[in-house]
This record gives structure tokens, sequence and C-alpha cells, in this order.
């Protein structure tokens, strides 16, 4: 029974899946009641890593070189990959087949996915939180990082050095990434602050997110609580809060993000606020982005029509269309 290694795009759905399994769905006890010592079938070994993850067309499995491709099978897709994949990049999930580990499997979506959609896969890895495409959300909270961004930093300059395709485009799309997200909103925020100006983003990368930051004793006792935890933080002491409509909307959720806010302010932090609006809105998302760069300390001159009509393109990408009411209240409220 040769070796059958999943990567590219069924790799990412099996880690999907594994951060919102219980278990491990490669732990499953009747596999071997069911196929007992006998060597499975290379097409047998195939539904089971499509079932693993989740696959509705065919498998993407790793090969080294087109003369290993497993021939012509609907259920599969034999994808060359040259990069390094050692036994510390893939997982073993039993019956001869391997799953290709985050890092490794970061850098091979690089060869389809644009720096985009890249940042946003690299932000869901490093971060805390699951996708869940049935759940209200859409995601589930407090899962475990599958990798750091150091480690998908590492392995992508080791296939750069190697020459391996998509491992310039996968380190570009480092560059606008940053560990700990706690939902895919505050991921699209990231992407979005990272980018320069002439892509259509505001400029401002160099962030940390969801970062602890310890209160002066005073100040901690007067909060009941020894540290704040920011959702993007910058060297010069700026700290931005995204507060979304679902939950920040109640009372008591309003209190707490302004105690927070005021400890912000005490400890000698700026902090600016971004609501849902701010992301509906083309021209709140310009007050906002002149307001942090005002704070940033950033000496700009005035984004020409052409930057903020590439920021409306990417607004729109990240967050969806643009809503005419938000728009509407914009004009009025800060004109």
């Amino acid at each position: 029974m040769k070796p059958l290694r999943v990567g590219f795009e069924s790799a990412l759905s099996f880690w999907r899946a594994a951060r919102l399994a219980v278990q491990a769905p490669w732990a499953d006890e009747s596999v071997g009641r069911v196929y007992g010592a006998r060597e499975l079938t290379l097409g047998e070994q195939v539904g089971r890593a499509r079932g693993l993850c989740h696959a509705d067309g065919p498998l993407d499995v790793v090969v080294s070189d087109a003369a290993s491709r497993l021939g012509r099978r609907g259920d599969v897709r034999s994808r060359v990959w040259v990069g390094p994949l050692l036994e510390r990049h893939l997982l073993s999930v039993g019956d001869g087949t391997f799953v290709c580990r985050p890092a490794a499997m970061f850098a091979q979506l690089a060869t389809s996915m644009d720096e985009i959609s890249l940042a946003e896969v690299a932000y869901e890895l490093a971060g805390s939180y699951a996708l869940a495409p049935d759940s209200r959300r859409g995601f589930e909270s407090d899962a475990e990082p599958l990798v750091t961004v150091e480690e998908l930093h590492a392995y992508a300059s080791a296939a750069h050095a190697l020459g391996v395709r998509g491992a310039a485009r996968a380190l570009k799309a480092l560059e606008l990434v940053a560990d700990n997200s706690n939902s895919p909103q505050e991921s699209c925020v990231g992407v979005l602050l990272a980018l320069p100006r002439a892509r259509g983003g505001v400029g401002a990368p160099g962030f940390k997110m969801n970062v602890s930051i310890r209160l002066p004793g005073e100040l901690a006792k007067v909060l009941a609580q020894k540290t704040i935890v920011p959702d993007f933080s910058w060297p010069n002491g700026t700290v931005g809060e995204y507060d979304s409509d679902q939950e920040h909307l109640s009372p008591a959720a309003r209190a707490r993000d302004e105690r927070k806010r005021q400890a912000f302010r005490a400890v000698g932090m700026d902090c600016i606020t971004m609501t849902k609006g701010t992301f509906r809105s083309n021209v709140e998302l310009n007050l906002f982005a002149h307001d942090l760069e005002g704070s940033l300390g950033l000496q700009r001159r005035p984004p020409t029509a052409r930057i903020l009509e590439t920021r409306a393109a990417l607004r729109e990408r990240l967050f969806g269309p643009e809503s005419e009411e938000a728009a509407l209240e914009a004009l009025h409220g800060k004109g």
C-alpha cells in the first residue's frame, strides 16, 4: 500500500473539520474493525480520506512529480508539489494516509489563491476561531490556533529558497497577517488595515491582535481587572477596538466597552473604535482611515480618487456591498 498524501484544498477542508470535531476525525475505532489487518486498496484509501476531508469533489493528492500521478481517477486530483514535505510536515491518519500540516498546506494554496484570500486563510489558521457555516454566526469561538504566523513564514521561506512556485506569494500574504484573530470579521479588518493604500487598504501594518496589556495597580483596582485586551494594538500606543453589532448592542456590553476605552486613555493609549457600520459605508471607512492615520502620526497626502476607488472595491470584497442607508447616515452625520 503506497502512502497517500493529502494536500491543498482537501487538506484545508480536513483541518477545518478537525477544529470543529469533538474528537479527532481520524480517531474512529470503527475503521480498524471494518478493514482489520488487511491493507486497503487505493479506492478504499481515497474513499476514507475523502470522508475525513468532507470532500464533495476529487481528493487533492500530493505527488512529487508528474510520473507519480495516480492515473485517470475521477475521485482523485494528483497535484505536483516540490516543496519540503518531510515527516514533520505530515500528519498520519492511519492506513497509509497522511495529511499535510497547515504550514505546508498554506504554501500549497499559494499556487492558486491570490494574496488577499491567502491572508484570510492565514488569519484563520493562526486565529482562535473555527469556521462553522451551519452556525448562526458562521464560526465558533475559542478554538486552538493550528499554527503561528512565524511557522507559516518559516515554511514559506524554506520553499522560496528552493524556488517553489507560490512561495513568494505566500510570503507577501503573510505581511498582512497577525496571530490571534478572534473572528472572520476581525481577520477582514486586519487585511484592510495592513494592505497599502495603493491596493485599497489603510496602510497601517505592524499591529498585534488580542494581546493582553497590564494595567497599573490603582487603575486595576478601580476597574476590577488586571489587564485589558485590545483587538488591535500598534507600538506607538494606538489601539483599535472592533465592536460588532451582534455582540455590542446591549447596555451591559456598551458599558463594558466604555470602561475599556477609559482604561486605554488612562494608560496613555489612544483608542479608536470600529463598528460594523464603519465597513458598510465608504464614507465611514475613509473617515476612520483618516482618524487612524492621525493617531499613528502618519503624514500623508489626501487619498486620490484612484485610491478611494480601489479602497471601495476592497471594502466590498471583504465586507459586502455598501449599505445605501449607512452611506447616507455618514454623509448627514459627518457632513
